[in-house]
């Protein structure tokens, strides 16, 4: 089964955001600003894709939400480094199997997303009828 790009696209910024939660907090890259300072203008420099906070502590909710397995197979797939087979020698599980839960997390979180939006248009749509019932009668 494929990756739901939408999810695959959180899972990126959420796996971008706590890998720079352990490095400079608060989702943010750390920054050694004597080193940029002291870089060759010339050089390339590799770009910092930032990272939507508020989204990605959302998805954090959603993958802690997850079973074990599939929440350390996201957590090594999208945190770490390294390609497939070293992510699955990490996990200690064949390839296949990291793809498969993969797919499974993408499916899981999903569903937990969608259910979230429904509670929350509900919660609106309550809030919103006790204001009106609030609201006087009449002009004013």
């Amino acid at each position: 089964m494929a990756k739901i790009e939408e999810i695959e696209r959180r899972l990126l910024n959420w796996g971008r955001w706590r890998h720079g939660a352990g490095a400079g907090g608060l989702g943010y890259a750390r920054v050694v600003y004597t080193e940029v300072l002291a870089t060759d203008r010339d050089n390339y420099q590799e770009a910092v894709i930032p990272t939507v906070d508020c989204e990605a502590e959302v998805t954090e909710r959603a993958v802690q939400a997850l079973a074990s397995e599939l929440r350390a197979t996201v957590e090594v797939y999208y945190v770490l480094g390294g390609g497939l087979a070293a992510k699955a020698r990490r996990l200690a599980v064949a390839e296949a199997t990291v793809k498969s839960r993969i797919d499974r997390s993408h499916r899981i979180i999903q569903a937990w997303l969608a259910e979230r939006e429904r509670g929350q248009l509900e919660q609106r749509r309550r809030v919103e009828l006790l204001t009106q019932a609030a609201r006087p009668k009449g002009e004013f």
